[in-house]
């Protein structure tokens, strides 16, 4: 698969999912539907999310650094989105059991970024 369809792929799939998740927001009733309507909501908005910003960002890095091979920007794109979407889907969690704080979501935001600067490590090549 070539990259330019990779990426085609990702921003249909991803369009696909804000439409799932703007079907679920519209006809589910959360307070009938239980644990699987939330469950839908936050899949969805998961999969819309991560597409959407793995797309982007791997646009913008490829605008930004245009003398590096463009596909190698989709491994830290697509890791990126995942945390961020991490963040969000946290957030909410948190919001709707009333749980969210100052401190949790700077608790989150640590934690997320201690994940990320674990990759960093592991993906700098060492020197000797």
């Amino acid at each position: 698969m070539s990259f330019k369809t990779f990426l085609l792929l990702m921003a249909i799939a991803s369009a696909a999912a804000w439409a799932g998740w703007i079907v679920v927001l519209s006809a589910i009733d959360p307070s009938r539907s239980g644990a699987v309507g939330f469950l839908f909501f936050y899949l969805t908005l998961t999969l819309a999310l991560v597409g959407t910003l793995t797309v982007s960002g791997t646009g913008v890095r490829i605008w930004a650094r245009r003398d590096e091979i463009a596909s190698r920007h989709v491994a830290t794109s697509f890791r990126q989105a995942f945390l961020f979407t991490a963040l969000v889907d946290a957030s909410l969690i948190l919001l709707s059991n009333g749980l969210f704080r100052w401190w949790t979501a700077m608790l989150v935001i640590l934690l997320l970024a201690i994940v990320e600067l674990v990759f960093l490590s592991a993906s700098r090549p060492r020197s000797s």
